[in-house]
């Protein structure tokens, strides 16, 4: 499988998967971060605790449209996330699984999977797509610090989100396997196959 820029994927996933929110997130000024190490760089925000278990809100912006998720995060020391995601409804929206450089999209109502290795890092001089991101509210715990709110928007492809972490709770086991996606009953496609999403919306195009 290709090494290719997952983080925007996942973005323009979320948004395709979520459910119709009432009103716009504000603009907010933040850190520029080229796409390819804004995974990286989060990451790096909780590389003081172990282990990290929290219910999660999202918000979204695209296009003039704006959706909301709700949902759980995993995460474990040193790049191991998990987010499943669930519209108001109460079903689950789609799934994203980080495992150390392998990432992989779920989406249960097409029983489908999108995986491959994405790079963490590249070269500044080369990136043409970067995101304004804040990370904020942070909570102090006898582990270390981290933010419990995430903001970031894309440049050039009218994509804003607003992530909010609930009650977390810090260095709990976590469930075995938790970063290990299923296979059985599950089509795998190439995350190759969702570059298209991303071209598409930063040409101005619908997703």
């Amino acid at each position: 499988m290709k090494l290719i820029k997952g983080c925007g994927i996942v973005i323009i996933m979320l948004a395709l998967t979520a459910g119709c929110m009432p009103k716009r997130i504000p603009e907010e000024k933040g850190e520029r971060i080229p796409l390819s190490q804004v995974l990286t760089q989060t990451l790096r925000r909780y590389e003081r605790i172990n282990t990290l278990q929290s219910q999660l809100f999202v918000k979204l912006e695209l296009r003039g449209e704006y959706y909301i998720l709700r949902g759980i995060l995993l995460y474990e020391r040193p790049a191991r996330l998990r987010l499943r995601l669930t519209h108001d409804l109460g079903g689950t929206v789609g799934e994203v699984i980080y495992n150390e450089g392998l990432l992989s999209i779920l989406l249960p109502t097409e029983g489908k999977i999108y995986q491959g290795w994405i790079e963490e890092g590249g070269n500044p001089e080369t990136e043409t797509l970067f995101l304004t991101m804040v990370y904020d509210d942070y909570a102090e715990t006898e582990a270390g610090r981290f933010p419990t709110r995430i903001y970031g928007e894309t440049e050039g492809m009218e994509v804003r989100f607003d992530m909010t972490l609930k009650e977390p709770q810090v260095d709990l086991m976590l469930p075995q396997g938790a970063f290990c996606p299923p296979t059985a009953g599950w089509e795998l496609y190439p995350l190759e196959d969702l570059k298209h999403l991303l071209r598409g919306i930063k040409a101005g195009a619908g997703p």
